[in-house]
């Protein structure tokens, strides 16, 4: 007579209730995070256009003194900034890469208009500009001579 052995292998794999007990605690993970992350999308977006605003200026003012004057000029609807030498746009920027950051002028004004000489020195009274987006906010100030403080 022959033997017949019946090897017994334990169960691989997972259970339904660890499955589940899995998907839980990710989905509970997410839902804290997700917050933060979007403020940290919002933060960054604020930022960008902030500093596209101080590249805009920096070369407002490079072009006053090569060309003996400049003006940008800063729309708060839609936000978007442009650069105009000798009444010529010299370039235009929407301010955002989808328009949801806010631009706001001191005074509640819809539009300012930045005056370098050909010095690059501001010919303008200093100017708040604030961007924000949801929650975040972020300030930039522009001094009478052209001088550029970020907040």
């Amino acid at each position: 007579m022959q033997e017949t052995r019946v090897l017994f292998r334990p169960p691989s794999g997972f259970t339904m209730v660890e499955m589940i007990s899995v998907l839980v605690l990710l989905g509970l993970g997410l839902a804290t995070l997700l917050p933060a992350a979007r403020r940290q999308l919002d933060r960054m977006s604020v930022l960008a256009v902030r500093e596209e605003v101080v590249g805009l200026l920096h070369r407002a003012r490079q072009e006053a003194i090569s060309r003996g004057g400049s003006e940008l000029v800063l729309n708060t609807q839609p936000p978007s900034a442009g650069l105009l030498v000798s009444s010529d746009t010299l370039l235009l920027v929407p301010l955002g890469e989808d328009g949801s950051v806010t631009l706001l002028l001191s005074r509640n004004r819809v539009e300012a208009r930045l005056h370098f000489g050909p010095l690059g020195l501001g010919r303008v009274s200093s100017q708040t500009l604030r961007f924000g987006k949801g929650e975040e906010e972020a300030s930039l100030v522009v001094s009478a001579l052209g001088r550029v403080v970020r907040r």
